[in-house]
C-alpha cells in the first residue's frame, strides 16, 4: 500500500505540473454537508462531569463541489444525501463546460467507487474529463477539503446561523464569490515542486 501511495502522489505531482504549464485543467471534487448544528472539535468539562450533546435533526445544505486551484468553483446542491446518481448527474453537467483536457481528482468515498459511478467513466473520458482517484486515507491531497474547511470555520460567521434561510443564502454567496471575495492560496501554485 505504501508503494501505491507513493506512485499516486508522484503521478498527482505530474498532473500539477501539466496544470501549471497550462496543458490541462485540474479540478478537485468532494461533497460536504453544511448544518446549523455547531461542530465542536473539542470541549472542556470539570473532572468527573459528563457532558452530553444530543443529536438533532436539522435542515442541511448538501453540496458537491468541483474546485480548480486558481479559485474557480462550481457547486451542485442535493436536497437528499448525496449518492452516486447525483454525482454522476453533476459531473455530466460539469462536462459541458470543459474547454480542454481536465483531470478531476476524487477521494475513495463509496459514492465514487460504485458500479454506477464507474459505468460513467468512459463517457467522461470522451468529453475530456479524466477521473484521478487519490490514494486511500489522503484527504490532505484533495484541495476541495480546504474550501470546505475555510467555508465552515472561517467564512461563515456566527451571525449567519440566525435562520436556515439566512444560513443557506450565505453559503450560496460564499461559493458564488470564490475567486472574488473568498480565495485560497495554494503553495503548489507558487513553487516548482
Amino acid at each position: 500500500m505504501a508503494a501505491e501511495r507513493t506512485a499516486k502522489e508522484r503521478l498527482l505531482n505530474q498532473v500539477w505540473q501539466l496544470y501549471l504549464a497550462g496543458r490541462i485543467d485540474l479540478y478537485f471534487g468532494d461533497e460536504s454537508t453544511f448544518s446549523m448544528n455547531p461542530c465542536l472539535p473539542y470541549g472542556w468539562a470539570p473532572k468527573g462531569e459528563r457532558v452530553e450533546i444530543f443529536p438533532q435533526r436539522d435542515q442541511k445544505v448538501n453540496l458537491f463541489g468541483i474546485f480548480r486551484p486558481d479559485n474557480f468553483c462550481v457547486t451542485y446542491e442535493s436536497k437528499q444525501n448525496i449518492n452516486s446518481q447525483f454525482l454522476s448527474n453533476a459531473i455530466d453537467d460539469f462536462c459541458q463546460y470543459v474547454e480542454k483536457p481536465s483531470v478531476l481528482v476524487l477521494d475513495n468515498a463509496p459514492t465514487h467507487r460504485s458500479e454506477l459511478f464507474f459505468s460513467q467513466l468512459e463517457q467522461w473520458v470522451k468529453k475530456d474529463v479524466y477521473v484521478f482517484f487519490l490514494p486511500r486515507y489522503s484527504p490532505h491531497l484533495n484541495k476541495a477539503e480546504t474550501y470546505w474547511r475555510k467555508a465552515k470555520y472561517e467564512w461563515l460567521k456566527p451571525a449567519d446561523y440566525g435562520t436556515f434561510s439566512k444560513f443557506r443564502k450565505k453559503i450560496y454567496h460564499i461559493f458564488s464569490q470564490v475567486g472574488l471575495e473568498y480565495k485560497v492560496a495554494f503553495k503548489e501554485l507558487h513553487s516548482s515542486t
